[in-house]
């Protein structure tokens, strides 16, 4: 099903909520990734999310400020 924007669908509605501060004051969000997914790390990149640098084995951390 990859390729049809349900993901990126998806992952907005996430955003949104998110957005609406449910958990706090919080301008970040962070997630990781598989290194070996570019397919999810091209969708989270196109959302805005950057590599922070920090990885852990065969995962990378990228993160969103969001407002």
């Amino acid at each position: 099903m990859q390729g049809r924007g349900y993901g990126s669908a998806a992952l907005d509605r996430v955003l949104d909520y998110i957005r609406t501060k449910p958990f706090g004051t919080s301008d970040r969000v962070a997630l990781t990734c598989n290194k070996e997914n570019p397919v999810a790390r091209k969708l989270y990149e196109n959302k805005g999310f950057q590599a922070t640098g920090v990885e852990d084995e065969d995962e990378i951390e990228l993160a969103l400020t969001i407002f």
